[in-house]
């Protein structure tokens, strides 16, 4: 069996200012791998680095990575401060999941172009690589400029956290075999991830890195609940509030219904060849946690 992380996918109005800490506890106790969080800006989620700072003061072991982080909205340097703060704050536990965006309301919101999105996260990437490991750096590229500078704090993590990427189309698996330590591909295509892998590793190879070294994960979300309509019901609600939509078969790509149908789910899903799966909790109820630790990981250990 892979790793399993939880993504916490809940907006402000639907938790209470405690529920953070508790659940980043609960996650360690019950042996997850790792804590996520997602990023935008015109909704009303939570800060990911600032939540997952203070996920990092109540644990010490569980990994704690951005699924995905949108690094073109953020100006490099100070990215590459605050994440090797968190790193350093959390004894080198960060993984920094990158997305590349597309809703242009989040870059309109903070005054960056929604247009050369993908080119400018991957230069913000190249640069933070070079300012978390060497001195006087000097950049001059198509969206950003530094000459002569030395920041702090190093990562703990050497070279620097591990960065992985998402997306579907072929530019984005492009970018993922040439600067991506991990994978994230989406629920949808969980199911046909060997044939997205095998782009992936042809992309890799051609750019001459070994795909073994590119971790694989998945992104899916869940609602447990013995009556599977219910739990299906959930999950629609998640995506309706946060894509305005629903445009998935929930029954068939989200780990919904009972413990027993989640456990057999997310077993297949590791089966496909991932290495990490990460599980958003669709209702904003520590229960399900709980449900999780007590009625599903189990039937995976056996």
């Amino acid at each position: 069996m892979g790793k399993i992380g939880l993504c916490f996918v809940n907006p402000a109005p639907q938790i209470q200012p405690g529920y953070v800490t508790t659940m980043a506890k609960r996650c360690e106790e019950i042996g997850l791998h790792s804590v996520w969080v997602i990023d935008r800006i015109a909704y009303d989620n939570l800060e990911p680095l600032t939540l997952l700072a203070t996920a990092a003061a109540v644990t010490n072991r569980i990994r704690l990575g951005t699924s995905v982080l949108l690094a073109g909205l953020r100006h490099p340097t100070l990215l590459a401060k605050t994440v090797g703060t968190l790193d350093f704050l959390s004894g080198g536990r960060v993984t920094l999941g990158i997305g590349f965006g597309s809703r242009e309301n989040d870059f309109t919101a903070v005054e960056v172009p929604f247009q050369g999105r993908g080119s400018r996260a991957e230069e913000a990437v190249k640069l933070m690589k070079r300012l978390w490991t060497e001195d006087g750096v000097t950049h001059q590229g198509k969206f950003f400029k530094v000459e002569n500078l030395t920041i702090g704090p190093r990562p703990v993590q050497s070279p620097h956290p591990p960065i992985w990427t998402g997306g579907g189309a072929d530019v984005a698996l492009r970018r993922a075999a040439r600067l991506a330590d991990g994978y994230i591909c989406g629920s949808t295509a969980i199911q046909e991830f060997p044939s997205v892998w095998e782009k992936i590793s042809g992309f890799a190879s051609a750019a001459g890195r070994n795909p073994g070294e590119i971790e694989k994960a998945g992104l899916t979300f869940m609602a447990i609940d013995e009556n599977r309509g219910k739990a299906v019901e959930a999950c629609a609600a998640y995506l309706n509030r946060y894509y305005g939509g629903v445009r998935i078969d929930v029954d068939k790509h989200f780990l919904v219904g009972p413990p027993g149908a989640c456990a057999e789910r997310l077993s297949s899903f590791f089966s496909k060849g991932l290495d990490t799966l990460i599980i958003g909790t669709a209702m904003a109820d520590l229960k399900q946690l709980d449900l999780f630790g007590e009625k599903v990981l189990p039937q995976l250990k056996t």
